[in-house]
């Protein structure tokens, strides 16, 4: 006989397999069920209402059934749900998929808009549509329902619900993972409501204070962090950054990055921050100065809070660096060091800290920074892994910045950046730019190149009217020389004049005068032809100077112009508007008398009042002298953009940084260890021959090289001399078979490099035909390699017209027949040895200059 134990133990089996069939004919199990009961929401209750209205007629029995009803109705809806829950969309995108599929999302929509639906059905509700909406197709079908009015409606309905608001906030970021969901939570008006989720009760004093952080319940943590998580996925636009912070969603993110909270909520916040901050605009700026964060990021990113609060704080200094304004005080949290850390660790997934480092040179207490942590080498390095790199071009204005630093352009130079810039020269030359086919696969997708590469001249060092009216200068100055521009800089940054509108050149070439506004042009165009192009035709224009159209302003003295021209701001030809300067307003550009209605001529930069103004009629006479030439067709104007740099304010095109850093090098003393090798020399003198317009930066390198005692020898060793005559002079259609472009330069531009030749050519004569030149020619051929004496016997003939020496060196020496000798063996071994094919052209010319000495 069994005992009690024994049958427990031998029923146990079947009450195992009762359980198992029970679960299996459980109704919650079928996904047709739930649904159904969900989708009788409406009906069901609706014919509970109409008995109800009815229900002083009918029995109290009656009115228990229907309450019965009622309260079956609620469970099988509230165990649908549960089951949809915890089942159906439970395991992946293929459940969620089936339940999109069956028609699963109309019903649960149309049970959140129920006003009457519980707080208990709202949070289940929500989350099944927040886990929903973690696929595409599932947020495109919410779309098309109007989901995200919904879920708007049920957020403002229920602003006091910590757990309906968490869900909510969930789901709408979720919905906003998409562009066009993004755009739709903007337009329903659900950012105001996601910051109220933000808010604390009570509120901080100040909007600065980060300071004392309140104790927060576990339903309000989870629910801030659902809003900062939206709010990331919120700012993927500029213009919608814009709009988040003008509601002051920044001031209220930074609030939870405070050491006091959770750290999932402080990452949260960081994160939206972080967004919020990308493309860095003035607003940005100042919502970031107003609500105290930038010390506690600092904090951050020193690594207080973890190697994750770490990289993102940096990330977000880094950011902030595109305003200038920003970039001294972020320097002083000494992240300068990191962001150069971060580079050298993986330069091509660093884009956004290497830009950072990049923009930190644009102030001198950040360049000493830079300089000092090994900033030099980072750039040099980077050019010189990365020269397709988008950011290549920001790395050159980086070295610009260093311009003025004899230390930093030694270190550069002995870093070697001259053959770096030889090498992009070339390629700008030869039209080539860092596209998308050529881009290194670098950039990650939290920096968008359009970001990366936005130009970013601005520096703090200068005002922002000052900066205005050095631009203002640049494009109005067409007849200044660069020398004189380069002095007005130099005076500027020495401190010796306040702002560069203080000296200006005379167009004249007479005098140096500061424009009055009694100075005029007589008479006064009207308004019409204000708002075309003009340009201003000089009486002398040196070969160096760009013709570019520049824009007429009209200037106004009296109070009462100056008022009504802000109210047509939008007629003003100039492109930056300076603030406190005129502009073409309707009444002013009406014809008015001389004395009514003044106006300045664009060459004429108005002085500081404290400035004594020269006499107007001085003034006159020169404006006199230009005429204003309406241009029927707008010019043609290149496709590369031109920019401004606030130190150098001539137009620069691609290529001019580049020249500036050469040109620079150029003026030390002995620069020919630099600049004075075949590579260097061979790559200037392609960018002269190849690039439809050239610099004047560039004439005036090589002269000033060509006029260098130091250099001589160089130049007569590397074969430049040859060079010249060859490149520029000769200009052959085709050399080494490759043709040079007939098509890319004018005629004008043509004659001006073979001008530059014949002149860089009679430089090197004079001192070739001087003692010291005689000696190093002579050096040159007693002591010199094969490859020394073959260059100077093909430099001889053409930059010395002594013939005792020129018969001394090439017949007595026998250094004539040794060149040709070696030309010839040269020529047999090996035909495309000489890239250019100048020894074979020199074999035939060489005799033939030298057969008037032999007679």
């Amino acid at each position: 006989m069994s005992t009690p134990l024994e049958q427990g133990v031998k029923r146990h089996p079947k009450s195992s397999n009762s359980t198992s069939e029970a679960s299996a004919t459980v109704p919650e199990s079928s996904l047709t069920w739930c649904l159904a009961q969900l989708s009788k929401t409406r009906t069901l209750a609706d014919s509970h209402s109409s008995g109800l209205t009815g229900a002083d007629n009918k029995s109290i029995t009656e009115g228990d059934k229907a309450r019965d009803a009622d309260k079956r109705l609620k469970a099988g809806q509230w165990r649908a749900l549960l089951a949809i829950r915890m089942q159906h969309i439970k395991g992946g995108s293929s459940r969620i998929a089936r339940y999109q599929s069956r028609g699963g999302l109309p019903p649960l929509l149309d049970l959140l808009r129920r006003p009457e639906c519980s707080r208990k059905f709202l949070d289940l509700a929500l989350s099944i549509l927040a886990n929903c909406c973690t696929e595409k197709q599932t947020r495109l079908e919410v779309r098309k329902l109007d989901g995200v009015s919904v879920v708007v409606d049920v957020l403002k309905r229920n602003v006091s619900a910590e757990t309906v608001q968490n869900r909510a906030a969930r789901a709408l970021g979720n919905l906003a993972m998409d562009p066009e969901g993004s755009a739709e939570v903007h337009s329903a008006g659900g950012v105001p409501l996601l910051l109220l989720c933000l808010s604390l009760s009570p509120h901080p004093s100040s909007p600065s204070s980060l300071t004392p952080a309140p104790e927060l319940c576990a339903p309000k943590v989870e629910c801030v962090q659902s809003a900062a998580r939206a709010l990331v996925y919120l700012s993927d636009t500029p213009a919608n950054r814009l709009l988040l912070l003008s509601q002051g969603a920044l001031p209220s993110l930074a609030l939870f990055i405070a050491p006091e909270f959770p750290l999932g909520l402080r990452r949260a916040s960081l994160r939206a921050i972080h967004e919020l901050t990308r493309g860095c605009s003035a607003e940005c700026a100042r919502e970031m100065s107003r609500s105290g964060a930038l010390t506690q990021l600092g904090l951050l990113a020193s690594g207080e809070g973890g190697r994750p609060l770490e990289e993102l704080a940096l990330k977000t200094l880094a950011n902030l660096c595109s305003q200038g304004c920003l970039r001294p005080l972020v320097g002083s949290l000494g992240v300068i060091q990191k962001f150069a850390e971060e580079v050298k660790k993986d330069p091509l997934k660093s884009g956004v800290f290497f830009k950072a480092l990049c923009l930190c040179c644009r102030e001198a207490v950040n360049r000493a920074k830079v300089k000092e942590i090994g900033g030099l080498e980072v750039l040099i390095s980077f050019l010189s892994a990365h020269q397709n790199h988008p950011l290549t071009r920001l790395a050159f204005l980086a070295c610009v910045d260093f311009v003025y630093d004899e230390s930093a352009l030694e270190q550069l130079q002995e870093l070697g950046l001259v053959p770096l810039l030889i090498k992009r020269l070339v390629e700008l030359a030869h039209g080539e730019e860092p596209t998308a086919g050529r881009m290194d696969a670098s950039l990650s997708s939290s920096s968008p190149c359009s970001e990366l590469m936005t130009s970013c001249f601005d520096s703090f060092d200068f005002s922002a009217l000052e900066g205005n009216k050095r631009e203002d200068v640049s494009k109005d100055q067409t007849s200044g020389s660069s020398s004189f521009l380069s002095l007005r800089s130099w005076l500027v940054s020495e401190g010796l004049i306040s702002s560069e509108g203080e000296l200006t050149e005379s167009p004249c070439g007479s005098d140096v005068f500061g424009g009055s506004p009694q100075s005029s042009i007589s008479p006064s165009p009207p308004c019409s032809e204000f708002l075309q192009i003009s340009t201003l035709r000089p009486p002398h224009l040196s070969p160096s100077t760009r013709f570019k159209p520049i824009r007429l302003y009209s200037s106004s003295s009296s109070s009462s112009s100056s008022s009504s021209s802000s109210s047509s701001s939008s007629t003003s030809v100039s492109p930056r508007n300076v603030p406190g300067s005129p502009s073409c307003s309707q009444s002013s550009c009406t014809s008015t008398p001389q004395s009514e209605q003044p106006s300045s001529s664009p060459l004429q930069i108005s002085s500081p009042p404290r400035k004594r103004l020269r006499a107007s009629s001085s003034s006159s006479t020169c404006s006199s002298r230009y005429s204003v030439v309406t241009l029927d067709s707008p010019p043609v104007m290149s496709k590369t953009p031109v920019y401004h740099h606030p130190y150098h304010p001539e137009a620069w095109a691609p290529e001019s940084p580049i020249l500036l850093l050469l040109s620079r090098f150029s003026h030390a003393s002995d620069p020919c260890t630099a600049l004075v090798n075949t590579n260097v020399f061979s790559g200037l003198l392609y960018y002269l021959t190849q690039h439809h317009d050239p610099s004047g930066r560039c004439f005036r390198m090589l002269g000033r090289l060509s006029c260098n005692p130091n250099c001589f020898q160089a130049l007569v060793r590397t074969g430049a001399v040859a060079l010249i005559r060859q490149r520029l002079c000769v200009r052959e259609d085709e050399i080494g078979g490759r043709n040079v472009g007939p098509d890319r330069q004018s005629e004008k531009v043509k004659g001006k490099i073979t001008q530059l030749g014949l002149a860089l050519l009679s430089n090197l004569r004079v001192q070739s035909e001087s003692g010291f030149g005689t000696g190093v020619l002579t050096h040159i051929m007693l002591s010199g390699s094969e490859s020394d004496k073959l260059y100077c016997v093909l430099s001889l003939p053409l930059i010395n017209s002594n013939r005792v020496l020129l018969k001394k060196l090439l017949l007595d020496s026998g250094g004539l027949a040794a060149a040709l000798e070696l030309i010839g063996s040269h020529r047999e071994e090996d035909d495309d040895g000489d890239e250019d094919g100048q020894s074979d052209r020199f074999c035939c010319q060489v005799p033939r200059r030298t057969e008037r000495i032999v007679a």
